[in-house]
């Protein structure tokens, strides 16, 4: 009797993880919108977008922002010079990784 109770209890919950909703990047990101993701020690570096900063969190070496849907201009000064300026095509549900130089 006792095995067949563990038997119920095991199946139920085996049941119970199959239904759980997995979540991913993409299936969080609303409609017309796709990620940055930067990639790199931020340390001393400087990202700006279209001419804003973007704020990196020092501690990590992955920062990821959600954008709408279109081109912009990307720009990484270390020591107050331009390390990289180039234009990015940010997608809709697409994540764009670039790595700081």
């Amino acid at each position: 009797m006792k095995g067949l109770v563990l038997v119920i209890v095991l199946a139920m919950l085996l049941l119970t993880a199959c239904s759980v909703e997995k979540v991913t990047q993409e299936s969080t990101m609303k409609g017309d919108y796709g990620m940055l993701k930067l990639v790199g020690d931020p340390t001393g570096r400087t990202v700006m977008l279209d001419g804003q900063v973007l704020t990196l969190d020092p501690k990590k070496e992955v920062n990821i922002f959600e954008l709408k849907s279109g081109t912009y201009k990307i720009e990484v000064r270390a020591n107050d010079q331009i390390v990289m300026n180039q234009n990015l095509f940010i997608s809709t549900s697409q994540t764009n990784e670039v790595k700081l130089p």
